[in-house]
């Protein structure tokens, strides 16, 4: 498990960008501007995703993200005013175990 505060991960961060790759999902905790609330999102990690520093100063990250109530995949988002980033990994490598 990695542990950073959020203000240490640079766009740059291998060992942060390798254990995203390796999760099955993270959850990104966020500050919503348009809701004007505090949500939380399931992303996913592949080669078009990233994190990077906005012009303000702000660490963002660009990602695969799921809708509100995890039915669809709705796109790449980028999520800034991040509280907390929770990597996941399966219990079963495929769904064949759960059948």
């Amino acid at each position: 498990m990695i542990e950073k505060y959020l203000d240490e991960i640079t766009q740059t961060d291998g060992e942060v960008i390798e254990a995203l790759k390796e999760a099955d999902h993270f959850l990104i905790t966020h500050f919503c501007k348009k809701r004007d609330q505090i949500e939380t999102r399931r992303c996913y990690w592949d080669s078009k995703s990233k994190i990077w520093e906005t012009k303000d100063g702000k660490l963002a990250f660009t990602c695969v993200a799921m809708n509100q109530e995890e039915t669809e995949i709705v796109g790449y988002r980028t999520f800034t005013n991040i509280f907390n980033v929770t990597g996941r990994v399966a219990k079963h490598p495929t769904s064949e175990a759960v059948q």
